[in-house]
């Protein structure tokens, strides 16, 4: 199971505490999910833990606001998804966020339903999108198998029996394996899998 990696950014600890809580009853790991008071802080820990989802307070009075948050990050993670909280809430700034593609806006003070019904429809759309999301919402069905793995077009094509060449030694294919997009061969003469880019075919 892969980790999918939270950061709460917000001054208040009982903010993090609940997000906390919060996101763990969706099913996540609570060493997944990461706090900062401020978004300078929050962007030196997201140096370190590449977070995959940013909740984040705007910070309109800081040298480092939210937005610039989050800006900062998209640039170095294009998959990051994110969402505001904000004691004020303005047209622009709902504008800019929306813009930024946040998943939620949410004014400052808000209800405990009021942001569970908010991350929770956030997290249904995300894991519409992203596997280890969306097994741990309701109604969650798994993508159908498609049928043959995917190869890239430009790989060689090998069989049980052909002829290569692997290390300056003449070699006859056993068998063929395919594992996680990648071709590998087993040699007559050789203990353990080849790589097929390693292969001289005859």
């Amino acid at each position: 199971m892969s980790a999918v990696r939270f950061l709460v950014a917000d001054s208040s600890p009982a903010l993090h505490t609940f997000a906390r809580k919060m996101i763990v009853g969706y099913g996540f790991e609570a060493n997944w999910i990461h706090t900062a008071a401020s978004a300078e802080s929050a962007l030196a820990l997201a140096n370190d833990i590449a977070p995959h989802f940013v909740l984040t307070d705007c910070f309109s009075r800081e040298a480092t606001t939210g937005l610039q948050l989050v800006e900062t990050l998209r640039a170095r993670l294009p998959g990051l998804r994110w969402a505001l909280m904000s004691m004020e809430l303005s047209s622009a700034l709902g504008s800019r966020a929306a813009t930024l593609g946040a998943m939620f806006q949410l004014r400052k003070p808000f209800t405990a339903p009021e942001m569970q019904t908010a991350m929770g429809k956030a997290l249904e759309t995300w894991g519409q999108e992203f596997d280890e999301v969306g097994r741990r919402m309701p109604g969650y069905r798994r993508p159908r198998y498609s049928g043959a793995p995917y190869l890239p077009s430009n790989t060689p094509a090998f069989k049980a029996g052909d002829l290569v060449e692997y290390d300056g030694v003449r070699q006859t294919v056993k068998s063929v394996i395919i594992s996680r997009g990648e071709l590998s061969v087993q040699l007559s003469d050789y203990p353990g899998v080849v790589a097929v880019h390693k292969l001289f075919k005859y």
